[in-house]
C-alpha cells in the first residue's frame, strides 16, 4: 500500500526533458506500440505542440521534490472519448504509486471533462493492466497484441435527504452489509420517524446517473458516516472532496468535538478501511462495545 501523498498538476515544458528520459527507458520503451526511439529534438517538438494541443491533457505527478510520472488524456471528438496513457519515472517503479497516480489523474481530469476513458495496453504490459482495471476500466477488446479497456463516465450527484427520500433510504438500508450503530434492521415506521427528525447536521442521498446507489451524513461531532452499495477509491474520494468543498468542521469543543471532520468505519468493513488509507486518511482510534 501506498501511503505518499501525490500532487497532480498540469505538465509544462520544464518537464520535457525527465519525460524524454522516462520514455527511453528500456522497459517503459517495450511496452509502447510505437518502440522506436525519437531524438530529443523530435521529442521536443512533439511535447512542445503537446502543450499547445487543445484536445491533449497531461498531468505531472510529484511526491515532495520528485516527479513520479505522466499522465496523457488525448480526446478524440467523433468517439466522445478520451484515450489515456501513463509513464512512470522508472525511479518510482516499485513504490504503489501507479494505481494511486493513475485514479487521482484520471478524478483530476473528469472534473472538468466528463466523457468515456480509454486505454489501450500490450498483453504483455502486466503493470499497466493491474493500474487500469483498478481504476475502474474494464476490458473490452483483447487480441494478442493490444488490450482495449474502458471506463464509462458516470456522473455523481448529491442531493439533501428529504421525507419523501424514506423509502429510498430505507432499501438502502436494507442492503447494507457493515454497520456500527445496529445489528436489528428498524421497521419501515421507526425508519420513517428518524428521517423526519434526523439528528444529522447533512444528510444526502449519493446518485450515480440519477440513480441512487447510497447516503452519506455529517453528525454534530463532525463525525461523517458512508452508507455504499460498493465502495470504491473514485466514490469516497469524490464524496469526501465534496464534503471538503461545501462544508466546515463545526467549532472544537475540548474533548466532545474535534477540530476536524472524520469518518467512522464498521470494524468489518476492511474495503473502506483500505480505501480511506490509500486517500491519505489518519487512522485516529479504534471503538470496542463492552
Amino acid at each position: 500500500m501506498c501511503n505518499e501523498k501525490i500532487k497532480i498538476r498540469t505538465s509544462d515544458f520544464t518537464d520535457c526533458k525527465e519525460i524524454f528520459d522516462w520514455q527511453n527507458d528500456e522497459l517503459s520503451r517495450s511496452m509502447f506500440f510505437n518502440e522506436s526511439t525519437p531524438t530529443f529534438e523530435e521529442h521536443k517538438s512533439w511535447f512542445e505542440n503537446s502543450l499547445t494541443n487543445v484536445g491533449r491533457t497531461m498531468y505531472v505527478g510529484e511526491v515532495g521534490a520528485g516527479k513520479i510520472g505522466i499522465c496523457r488524456f488525448d480526446y478524440i471528438e467523433p468517439e466522445l472519448l478520451a484515450e489515456i496513457s501513463i509513464n512512470m519515472n522508472p525511479q518510482s517503479r516499485g513504490r504503489g504509486l501507479g494505481e494511486k497516480f493513475l485514479t487521482e489523474s484520471v478524478e483530476y481530469y473528469l472534473e472538468k471533462n466528463k466523457h468515456d476513458l480509454l486505454a489501450k495496453v500490450k498483453p504483455t504490459n502486466l503493470a499497466s493492466l493491474k493500474v487500469f482495471k483498478s481504476s475502474g476500466f474494464e476490458v473490452v477488446f483483447s487480441n494478442s497484441n493490444m488490450i482495449s479497456l474502458k471506463r464509462s463516465f458516470k456522473e455523481i450527484s448529491f442531493k439533501e435527504v428529504v421525507e419523501e427520500d424514506a423509502d429510498v433510504l430505507f432499501e438502502l438500508l436494507e442492503k447494507r452489509t457493515h454497520s456500527i450503530s445496529h445489528q436489528t434492521l428498524p421497521t419501515k415506521d421507526e425508519h420513517l420517524l428518524f428521517v423526519k427528525t434526523s439528528p444529522y447536521r447533512h444528510w444526502a442521498v449519493v446518485l450515480e446517473d440519477g440513480c441512487p446507489i447510497g447516503t452519506f451524513y455529517i453528525q454534530p461531532d463532525n463525525s461523517i458516516g458512508l452508507n455504499l452499495r460498493q465502495h470504491t477509491r473514485l466514490l469516497v474520494s469524490k464524496i469526501l472532496r465534496h464534503i471538503r468543498v461545501s462544508f466546515q468542521p463545526l467549532k472544537e469543543i475540548k474533548s466532545k468535538v474535534p477540530s476536524y471532520f472524520y469518518v467512522n468505519v464498521s470494524y468489518s468493513n476492511k474495503e473502506l478501511s483500505e480505501i480511506l488509507l490509500e486517500l491519505d486518511a489518519l487512522p485516529i482510534q479504534t471503538s470496542y462495545k463492552v
